[in-house]
């Protein structure tokens, strides 16, 4: 609890160097709504919306495979496809798809009761910033087991539209198809795919 007091949460504010990456691709209406826990530290430069990823960046890569499988299996290596950011974040923004972190201060090395707790105590931060982006009726879909425990009660009692019942693994650490299978089915399911031209 000493830590949690201690930490500074930092607030979605055009300051956050992170907000900064993800404003440009902040679609004009969101149609679905990503959140997941903490980014990682900004040194790591891992972040989702960071342009310039050289390594890790699971969550992008697996989200794209998911969104876009076919345009995504044209690349022959993550390397290729990596070089080709810019442009599917710009197809995610397209489709009116945005993801928000549950907290935007990264929680290093920290176990997942403690990451946990950090996002809990985030609520009212994210809680504000989501009445300010988002309807009610827009849907969002949490991922990872941290997020889930965290926020899918809270948000439900605010109002918002949990597609997700049940937790959708972080794609990383050997989830990776149990992400994309969980997630297309849902996607599916509520038809929010994109559409293929």
């Amino acid at each position: 609890m000493l830590f949690l007091m201690m930490t500074p949460f930092v607030s979605y504010t055009e300051g956050s160097p992170f907000e900064k990456a993800r404003k440009p691709y902040r679609p004009a209406a969101i149609k679905l709504l990503f959140i997941t826990e903490q980014p990682q530290p900004i040194e790591q430069n891992r972040f989702f919306y960071f342009e310039q990823v050289k390594r890790g960046d699971s969550m992008f890569l697996e989200l794209m495979k998911v969104l876009f499988p076919e345009e995504v299996g044209v690349f022959e290596s993550t390397k290729a496809l990596r070089a080709e950011k810019a442009y599917f974040l710009n197809r995610f923004k397209e489709e009116g798809f945005y993801l928000l972190n549950a907290s935007e201060t990264p929680q290093p090395n920290t176990t997942q009761t403690t990451r946990r707790k950090a996002l809990q105590a985030n609520l009212p931060v994210l809680i504000q910033h989501l009445q300010h982006l988002i309807s009610v009726d827009t849907p969002v879909v949490l991922i990872s087991a941290t997020t889930h425990e965290a926020c899918y009660q809270p948000l439900q009692e605010a109002g918002f539209t949990i597609l997700n019942k049940y937790l959708l693994p972080y794609p990383n650490s050997g989830q990776q198809i149990n992400f994309r299978r969980q997630l297309s089915a849902l996607l599916q399911q509520y038809r929010l795919m994109p559409k293929i031209d």
